[in-house]
């Protein structure tokens, strides 16, 4: 695995837990929709990643 790929899968985890873990710090509570909203942001990251690739 290149250094590249690897980098790219860990923004993309850590997106992923940022969702829920900024609204657990603005709100105090976390549901299941933030942990839901992170996923969806983090594999559309993963997926489409920095390059913006085409649908």
């Amino acid at each position: 695995m290149s250094r590249l790929r690897l980098i790219h899968r860990l923004l993309a985890m850590g997106v992923a837990a940022a969702v829920p873990a900024v609204v657990f710090v603005a709100n105090g509570t976390i549901a299941a929709e933030q942990w839901v909203l992170g996923g969806g942001i983090g594999l559309a990251y993963w997926y489409w990643g920095p390059t913006g690739a085409s649908l």
